[in-house]
């Protein structure tokens, strides 16, 4: 026969499990709008029960319920294909914004972009020809040319300076990223200390953890196991970022672009100086976006650099080919230092390239002689009115194919070169696009298990409210039973 108090215990065990219950659901509803958070259950179990011995044999009687665990709602695999995708989304936002950038310092097509001083600039040339004579003609060709210098120029130190930035920006996400390696690093310890008995649960520890990754796995790509304790191992690259014995931070070091001359941040392993090589997140759209010759800013550097040195060399011969005014004599250059011979220059490494070397002539801005100096036309013996030459100068800046140039014309170079630019920022922006549409259904795949629904916790708050007056009811009533046992007994006849 079961014990008379053993009723009590069993009701004590129901209060308290649904007591239990019904804060986790006040967690869950206090935490609905915490980013992070998984909603939890109270596991609940029913205890061992008695064995009680009757006339016909043996058999079991139930005494009541424990708290099993309490445990998050979480999709491990979810969260892996999180991870993956969301460094592909952090690249390809990282790249959508620096092409976005590249676009604004071409302005293209603008009344302020480069292919319209360089349509300016033949316009200039093509009424030089038709009027060579005319100082006023001359003077717009010469401060048409100076505008075109102008132009590249100022869109170079543009482009130099978002490398700046993006050195900038690389540096500071070094330092998110080491912050966060080493949050992870503490979590995993405190983790581990709370779960060493296998029998507990970090879950709100776990859900910052997760947190974390989510914030680490859009800066760059990493790989994520958890060992038997409950640490999790985060890989990169080939480097180990955190493990049980704690986190490996990164470092930044210098170095010099061996042609243009300016600074480079790299990523290293701090204190090896191992280099990272990132294979997607917005560190290697960070990098990328600087170094890369299709789609960086490298390569618009590149191209400006090329267009210089078609106008330093290509231009130049057609006008060094021609005479002035007053048959002044001929092999001045129009753009650059005056007597260089620009066919056997080539620019110093780490000096800037050609772009450096670009200007109008000095002699040609004398404000005395200058204006005579411009070569409209090709034999000194024609008359001063003669344009041929100016017509060969438009021909060379419109028409003519340049090896420089790759066997394309100038106007042809830089038409493509922007067509380029805008079918890679289009490409970036769609597999932003693409990648923001995955993600966000891969986050509410995640919110399907992990989400906290306010009409499943309420209809839950209803359900163990009940549960908890219920048993506060068989208790009273237990308790009124056992005053009657303990007062009443042995009052009969008294």
């Amino acid at each position: 026969m079961s014990s008379a108090f053993s009723g009590l215990n069993t009701m004590v065990r129901g209060l308290s499990a649904q007591q239990a219950s019904l804060e986790t659901v006040g967690h869950n509803i206090a935490n609905a709008n915490t980013a992070g958070y998984s909603r939890q259950n109270v596991n609940l179990v029913t205890t061992n029960p008695q064995t009680l011995y009757g006339g016909n044999g043996n058999f079991q009687l139930g005494t009541g319920v424990n708290i099993a665990s309490v445990t998050r709602a979480r999709d491990s695999f979810v969260d892996k294909q999180m991870w993956k995708e969301s460094s592909t989304l952090g690249y390809g936002q990282t790249m959508q914004n620096s092409l976005t950038k590249v676009e604004g310092v071409f302005q293209e097509p603008s009344d302020t972009g480069v292919q319209t001083v360089l349509n300016q600039f033949w316009t200039s040339l093509q009424t030089l020809s038709t009027n060579a004579s005319d100082n006023g003609t001359r003077t717009t060709v010469q401060q048409r040319g100076v505008e075109l210098v102008n132009a590249i120029k100022h869109a170079n130190q543009q482009l130099k300076d978002m490398i700046t930035d993006i050195n900038t920006s690389i540096n500071l996400k070094v330092s998110s990223i080491n912050q966060i390696t080493s949050e992870i690093g503490g979590l995993n310890h405190q983790i581990v200390t709370v779960e060493a008995g296998g029998t507990d649960h970090a879950n709100d520890l776990r859900d910052r953890r997760d947190l974390l990754v989510d914030q680490l796995s859009t800066m760059m790509n990493i790989t994520v196991t958890e060992d038997k304790a409950g640490n999790y191992q985060i890989q990169s690259s080939g480097g180990t970022l955190v493990d049980a014995s704690g986190s490996q931070k990164l470092d930044t070091v210098k170095s010099k672009d061996s042609y243009y001359g300016y600074s480079v941040e790299n990523v290293v392993v701090a204190g090896s100086g191992q280099v990272i090589n990132f294979s997607s997140g917005e560190m290697k759209g960070l990098i990328d976006s600087r170094d890369s010759s299709q789609g960086g800013v490298r390569e618009y550097l590149d191209k400006l650099d090329k267009v210089s040195q078609f106008l330093l060399q290509d231009f130049n011969d057609v006008h060094k080919a021609g005479y002035g005014l007053n048959d002044t004599v001929g092999g001045t250059n129009f753009f650059g230092v005056d007597g260089t011979k620009y066919e056997n220059w080539s620019p110093q490494d780490g000096e800037g390239g050609w772009v450096t070397e670009l200007q109008v002539n000095s002699t040609i801005l004398d404000p005395s002689t200058g204006l005579a100096k411009i070569a409209a036309k090709t034999l000194s013996t024609q008359g001063n009115a003669s344009g041929d030459n100016a017509v060969k100068l438009g021909i060379r800046l419109k028409t003519d194919i340049s090896s420089t140039l790759g066997n394309s014309s100038l106007d042809n170079y830089y038409s493509s070169l922007i067509t380029g630019l805008g079918v890679q920022s289009q490409d970036a922006k769609r597999i932003t696009e693409n990648q923001t549409t995955l993600v966000a259904q891969i986050t509410n795949w995640r919110e399907s298990t992990a989400g906290v629904n306010m009409d499943e916790e309420l209809t839950n708050m209803i359900k163990f409210q009940k549960g908890y007056n219920s048993a506060a009811r068989v208790l009273t009533t237990m308790d009124e039973m056992l005053d009657k046992l303990i007062n009443s007994t042995g009052t009969v006849g008294r």
